[in-house]
């Protein structure tokens, strides 16, 4: 992961990662792993 942003007021968090890395689906599942539930909104190839 490169940045996250979070705001608890939305329920939302933004996150920059390495897509050599990690899979969006799989960065997914791991959050999901955590106590948090976590869907994949949108990607933003580059950003």
């Amino acid at each position: 992961m490169k940045k996250a942003e979070v705001s608890l007021e939305k329920a939302l968090a933004r996150v920059e990662f390495d897509d050599s890395k990690i899979t969006p689906e799989k960065l997914v599942a791991a959050i999901d792993r955590l106590v948090f539930k976590a869907k994949l909104l949108r990607v933003e190839p580059g950003a």
